[in-house]
């Protein structure tokens, strides 16, 4: 078998041009023939390929395919048969033919098969036909798509219009709603649809309402665009709302179909109220206000005057709204002026603002004050000029009082026996003078001229006798932390005169300086005066305070005598002479400290009690004050006593402290406590020791024939003022309360 495929594909036969004997002419006739024929064959498919291609309506364009391949196969062979002309491969060859032949007898197959569908195919007429009937076809169809895509977009204006639209049937059933109806009273789409549209109406309007759909209905009102109507809708949740609704009668396939346009004008209706509320409260601001406004049109010269301007200038409601109208009322003396201040506004664009008198309500000239802008267009020209009108007649007469009383003051500040001086407080506390008066400049020896405008920090500088220094040291330092009201000045020495100083800052709402007044005033007299007064002053202080000193010493010499008088008396009665002589040094002690202090009024208790306590100890026993522990508790601050409570309250505390030193602290170390303060401006002393006590009731049935102590204690208190109170429990405690009617 394999022998005998070798043998089929052998290409060593004898090639076919034996056959022409090799002769040119017929050899290469076959060969050019065949490869012509090859070529036509090979191009043919390729251009039934491409037409295919391009042609996709072609029926059968799948047989032009089985065509191409017959004739490829074709083209195939011929190729074949050049080639065995050298080459005896006649086994190829044949295989060349037979897949030709199979796909030749396919293609004849098929072509026989579909012969009737072939014939069945219109001939050039029938094609035209059926081409203008699918030509219409298509119009149809395109047309139809315009259509609808005309209705889509009709339903998106409608969908997206912001007014309600609804479309009825002639009954007045709902027949199409859009979104922003929807929206607007709360109800889907599927709840309004088939629902009669007088649902969306108040009970009171749907009877007037179906009228009105009945007459458009049957053609009884015009067919076009209806009047728009201000009604009332009911939305779902009961709110009424305010709408304006256009009707459209139309007939669409044979049938009634109006169509409404709903508006809701909740928002223009409140806009409207407010524009009137703004208007009428304009109104009312110009009815009440001094201003009246105005308008003037120079095109043509006409004005328009509000009310109050009408009434400002007393004019009739029919008074022409023209320029000369109001011209007319101005004063002849300044008609000019007027008219030339009105002239540089228009032509050189300066302030309109300008006074002037007018004739006035009350048929007297007033003083008048008018004021205004204009809007220009591109060119310049003034194309309206508008402003207000005010009487300004009380200004007019406040600014001549307020001249009067200005030249009134400054008469005054010019011919004021003190010295004038005005300082200004600016920005960066800047001090200048603003104002000073000739008394001033007389007492400092400077002109007026030299001062005025200067700064006070200048001043300060060049000033050799150092007034404006310390002026200037007084204004930022103690007179700004000295509380309002509180005088704040110096003094100074000059030309042999003595002149004080006075400073009052004026403060604004928020506290702060804005301006100050310095007086100057000649005090030499004063000065002098209290010169003299002092002198007296000192020397009767030194008589006081001899008087006090001589006192003292006198009472020392009684003291003395009592010393020697002492030694000759009985041992029974020495403690009587020595009670006696701590009295006597208790009022010595009181003088001692009255001329050592600068005050002659007034005497320290907390120095007194340690001095006295001291001369107690050192008259009884001098070995018992070394043993006490004296303890001195004062409340804050110094407690003063005058003279004439402390000589009593001296003696009680004298008798107080002896007692101690007598029965608490007799042969054995003892604390003696004496507590002082204020409470409630009331002076509280308490006097305690450490000893044994007593019996309290001694102290109450006290006389002078028995407890002589105690008896003079009761009566040195009420001399001074105060409540006594005993406590013996532990110790001896004495408490002592200046009364509320002897305090200052």
């Amino acid at each position: 078998m394999e022998q005998h495929l070798n043998d089929f594909f052998r290409a060593d036969y004898m090639p076919h041009g034996h056959c022409f004997l090799w002769r040119p002419d017929i050899l290469w006739l076959n060969v050019l023939s065949d490869a012509l024929i090859a070529t036509a064959y090979f191009t043919i498919p390729l251009v039934l390929y491409l037409f295919v291609r391009q042609r996709p309506d072609i029926r059968f364009g799948w047989m032009l395919y089985l065509f191409a391949a017959f004739i490829l196969c074709c083209g195939v062979t011929h190729l074949f048969g050049i080639y065995v002309i050298w080459h005896g491969a006649y086994g190829y060859h044949g295989l060349a033919k037979l897949v030709t032949a199979i796909v030749s007898i396919s293609t004849a197959y098929v072509l026989i098969r579909r012969l009737p569908d072939a014939l069945a195919m219109p001939n050039l007429s029938e094609y035209s036909q059926h081409k203008e009937m699918a030509y219409r076809a298509e119009l149809d169809r395109l047309e139809l798509i315009r259509e609808q895509e005309r209705l889509a977009m009709v339903r998106l204006a409608v969908e997206g219009s912001p007014f309600g639209m609804l479309v009825t049937d002639a009954g007045g059933h709902i027949r199409m709603v859009n979104s922003a109806l929807t929206r607007m009273f709360g109800y889907s789409e599927q709840e309004l649809l088939n629902e009669h549209v007088n649902m969306l109406l108040p009970t009171e309007q749907r009877s007037r309402h179906r009228k009105l759909v009945e007459e458009i209905s049957i053609g009884a009102r015009s067919s076009g665009l209806m009047t728009s109507r201000l009604v009332y809708g009911v939305a779902r949740n009961g709110d009424k709302i305010p709408v304006e609704v256009t009707l459209h009668r139309s007939e669409v396939d044979d049938e009634v179909r109006v169509f409404a346009t709903v508006v809701d004008i909740s928002e223009r209706l409140s806009f409207q109220a407010r524009l009137v509320e703004a208007n009428n409260r304009f109104e009312r601001v110009i009815s009440g206000s001094r201003d009246a406004p105005w308008e003037w049109h120079p095109k043509d010269n006409s004005n328009w005057f509000s009310p109050r301007f009408h009434e400002l200038l007393g004019w009739p409601a029919q008074v022409p709204g023209h320029f000369d109208t109001w011209i007319a009322h101005v004063h002849p003396d300044y008609h000019d002026k007027v008219m030339e201040h009105l002239k540089s506004h228009i032509e050189q664009r300066s302030k309109y603002d300008i006074n002037y008198l007018g004739l006035a309500a009350d048929g007297t000239y007033h003083w008048f004050n008018t004021r205004g802008d204009s809007q220009r267009d591109e060119n310049g020209n003034i194309v309206i000029m508008s402003g207000v009108i005010s009487d300004i007649q009380e200004e007019k007469e406040m600014e001549a009082a307020v001249m009067h009383k200005t030249a009134f003051l400054e008469s005054v500040f010019a011919g004021a026996s003190c010295g004038l001086l005005v300082l200004d407080w600016e920005e960066d506390d800047k001090v200048s003078i603003s104002a000073v008066n000739q008394r001033f400049s007389i007492l400092l020896g400077d002109q007026a001229g030299d001062l005025e405008g200067q700064e006070l920090h200048h001043l300060a500088q060049s000033d050799e006798r150092g007034v404006m220094a310390r002026l200037q040291a007084l204004l930022f330092g103690s007179a700004m932390e000295a509380e309002q009201g509180s005088p704040v000045g110096f003094l100074f020495q000059a030309q042999e005169h003595w002149v004080q100083i006075d400073v009052h800052p004026i403060s604004d709402a928020k506290g702060e300086w804005f301006r100050v007044i310095v007086s100057a005033s000649d005090v030499s007299e004063l000065k002098q005066a209290e010169e003299e007064l002092e002198e007296a002053l000192q020397e009767k202080v030194s008589l006081l305070n001899e008087v006090h000193h001589r006192v003292k010493n006198n009472l020392q010499i009684v003291s003395s005598l009592m010393d020697i008088q002492s030694r000759q008396v009985k041992k029974e009665d020495l403690a009587v002479m020595s009670d006696l002589k701590n009295r006597v040094r208790a009022m010595a002690l009181i003088h001692e400290l009255l001329y050592q202090n600068d005050s002659l009024g007034s005497i320290n208790l907390q120095s007194y009690v340690q001095r006295l306590v001291n001369l107690i100890g050192d008259t009884l026993n001098h070995s018992s004050r070394e043993q006490l522990t004296l303890d001195i508790q004062a409340g804050s601050g110094e407690l003063n006593i005058s003279i004439n409570q402390m000589v009593p309250l001296g003696l009680l505390i004298c008798e107080a402290v002896t007692n101690a030193f007598k029965y608490a602290f007799s042969g054995r170390p003892g604390k003696l406590t004496i507590s002082m303060k204020r409470e409630d401006a009331r002076l509280q002393l308490a006097i305690c020791d450490d000893g044994p006590g007593f019996d309290a009731e001694l102290f109450e049935q006290a006389s002078l024939t028995s407890h002589l102590g105690f008896t003079l204690m009761k009566t040195f208190a009420k001399q001074a003022g105060f409540t006594i109170q005993v406590d013996g429990s532990q110790g001896t405690c004495i408490y002592l309360t200046e009364q509320a009617s002897n305090s200052d």
